[in-house]
């Protein structure tokens, strides 16, 4: 309870900053407010097809929005391996998130985007999942299960980064605490032509597994437990991390 009393006061402070906050410097017409970025942090946390970027734009000398998008997918390598089976998979997703960036007056030497800064932020996150399955040298089932996920993320918060400019065009925005409110919304289908039983070692196997490699999971189906299928949403508290390189113009 005092997490989420924390994070709701960092909202209403957030937007009352933005409704009282004294009048900005003008910039000059040639000031280099742009710019574009790649965030590098899903490519090296979950897969190399993850290509997401971002846009900012400063809108004052200390104030600005950016935006982000891009291809999302979450990794199974590696899901299935201590299970004797095989498996082919189809996977994909996208996500997309915005902030509005507050930077330090006092604290910057600098204008915008240059400097430590601070900002509430949203995001949409989906990614779906479909497996074949074939389950072999198993003395207690034997032929293929299909497995198919959704899984949707939201979330909303308040940031807190620094951003590098190095030599007026080359950047490193670097977000290193996040709190935020996620709500993990999702379907997981289970189907096929194996017939086993829900207590069997296959089974809790699988299970358990999927839990451990994805944590939301649990959230997601209850008592940990599959169905054949089924929609379930929970809410849960998170932190966001981001790395991007940009180029400023």
């Amino acid at each position: 309870m005092k997490i989420r009393n924390l994070f709701i006061a960092l909202i209403l402070i957030s937007f009352s900053s933005s409704m009282f906050a004294q009048k900005d410097s003008i910039l000059a017409p040639d000031y280099r407010r742009n710019v574009l970025k790649w965030n590098m942090t899903p490519f090296l946390l979950w897969s190399k097809k993850n290509i997401n970027i971002s846009y900012e734009r400063v809108l004052k000398a200390n104030r600005s929005f950016s935006v982000n998008a891009g291809y999302f997918e979450l990794p199974t390598a590696g899901l299935f391996d201590s299970l004797n089976i095989t498996n082919s998979s189809s996977k994909g997703g996208f996500s997309i998130s915005g902030d509005y960036r507050f930077y330090f007056k006092k604290r910057n030497t600098r204008n915008a985007p240059d400097g430590l800064y601070w900002g509430p932020y949203g995001s949409f996150h989906y990614t779906q999942m479909g497996s074949d399955i074939e389950v072999f040298n198993s003395d207690l089932a034997d032929g293929k299960l299909k497995m198919d996920a959704n899984i949707a993320i939201f979330g909303a918060g308040v940031e807190l980064g620094y951003q590098f400019v190095i030599k007026e065009r080359l950047t490193v925005d670097v977000i290193f605490m996040g709190p935020s409110m996620s709500v993990y919304s999702g379907k997981i289908t289970l189907g096929g032509n194996l017939e086993i039983d829900e207590k069997s070692e296959y089974m809790k196997a699988i299970r358990d597994i999927l839990i451990k490699k994805f944590p939301f999971l649990p959230d997601l189906v209850a008592d940990r437990e599959f169905k054949d299928s089924g929609f379930s949403s929970t809410m849960g508290f998170g932190m966001r991390y981001m790395v991007q390189v940009g180029y400023r113009f």
